[in-house]
């Protein structure tokens, strides 16, 4: 398994119903990470570890995982500008979890679930 296979699996689950609950109505298929960034440092903490960091763009709360000491932010595409990433902190996954939070990362979760072939499947890995 490595990062840019779940990236892609993420990318095919994606959906508005499952965009911060705040802002669905600015998800669109052509910026399929808007409002994804905090169940996506979820469950890449869940298969990679690390930390889950936040950090405001624009006003707005961002969250990104740093693992190994290197910036891992997969839904970085939403913005149409580069990201400054000094001045985060490092949080916990239950200060992410709010009720609706929980509610789409648990159902993203069970997405991946379902395909975990895809997830798993790294052809480099293969000798």
């Amino acid at each position: 398994m490595n990062i840019e296979n779940v990236q892609k699996v993420l990318l095919e689950c994606y959906s508005k119903d499952l965009c911060y609950s705040k802002v669905p109505d600015d998800w669109d298929e052509s910026n399929k990470c808007f409002g994804m960034c905090a169940i996506t440092s979820l469950i890449i903490n869940d298969y990679f570890g690390g930390n889950i960091c936040k950090i405001y763009v624009d006003e707005i709360s961002r969250y990104f995982n740093l693992i190994d000491n290197k910036i891992i932010d997969l839904t970085s595409s939403q913005f149409n500008h580069e990201i400054d990433y000094k001045d985060y902190q490092v949080i916990g996954k239950q200060k992410i979890l709010t009720d609706d939070t929980t509610n789409e990362y648990n159902i993203l979760k069970a997405l991946l679930k379902q395909d975990d072939e895809k997830v798993y499947s790294c052809k480099s890995c293969i000798n």
